[in-house]
């Protein structure tokens, strides 16, 4: 566990790095809508979310979610960074969204808080043994809609992260193991690359399924 907890704090500090990198100079707002093919998956499937509400996890540099609260027309846009850093730089620049340093694994939302939930290029970074709490979180706190958009190879593997090479990041298909729990669909996919094993990537949304529905009550009564 130990090792668990210092890679988590190596994250929290490289979102600041990566941000750094990345973003510095640049007028956030400015940025476009990124990568296409998210605008495409609501092509694809439309949902109507107006008045609502959208959580962005992992959202550096804030500038999709920004373009997504317009687009789906949401009263409320909240993102999530692991850098305190990186959540005051955003906000100064977002003043109509909300921002907050919370872990994708432990997130202090009511459950079925926001209408879709978006982790894009999140899970390729989260540690393995906290993978399964933050794809956990993310279905708790929606009550419709999750969007999940990351490297997806036909053969789940891991890379050594080059800024910092005792650590790894992770590249495999989620949709699998998001439905084996039974109350999330996917309704809807994008591929992009997919012949490429190192760049292909997968944009997928996700319904949630009542649970009455997707797990109904039985009794012993029901199989005799």
């Amino acid at each position: 566990m130990r090792e668990s907890s210092e890679q988590v704090d190596f994250w929290k500090e490289e979102s600041w790095n990566y941000f750094q990198r990345n973003y510095r100079g640049k007028n956030l707002r400015e940025i476009p809508l990124l990568p296409i093919y998210l605008e495409k998956i609501f092509q694809t499937y439309p949902i109507s979310i107006e008045g609502g509400s959208i959580l962005d996890v992992g959202c550096s540099p804030g500038s999709n979610l920004f373009h997504l609260h317009h687009l789906l027309k949401t009263r409320r846009g909240v993102g999530t960074e692991p850098s305190p850093h990186v959540v005051d730089a955003m906000a100064n620049v977002f003043s109509e969204l909300e921002f907050y340093d919370y872990p994708s694994q432990a997130l202090p939302f009511k459950t079925g808080e926001f209408d879709l939930v978006i982790l894009r290029g999140v899970l390729c970074w989260v540690d393995r043994n906290y993978l399964l709490q933050s794809l956990g979180e993310a279905t708790r706190v929606t009550s419709c809609y999750l969007l999940i958009s990351d490297f997806s190879p036909l053969y789940r593997y891991s890379t050594i992260y080059t800024h910092q090479r005792q650590y790894r990041t992770y590249k495999m298909d989620y949709q699998m193991l998001m439905e084996a729990c039974g109350f999330m669909r996917c309704v809807a996919s994008f591929h992009y690359d997919d012949a490429h094993e190192w760049t292909s990537t997968k944009t997928a949304l996700y319904k949630k399924i009542p649970l009455e529905t997707a797990l109904p009550v039985r009794s012993e009564s029901d199989f005799t």
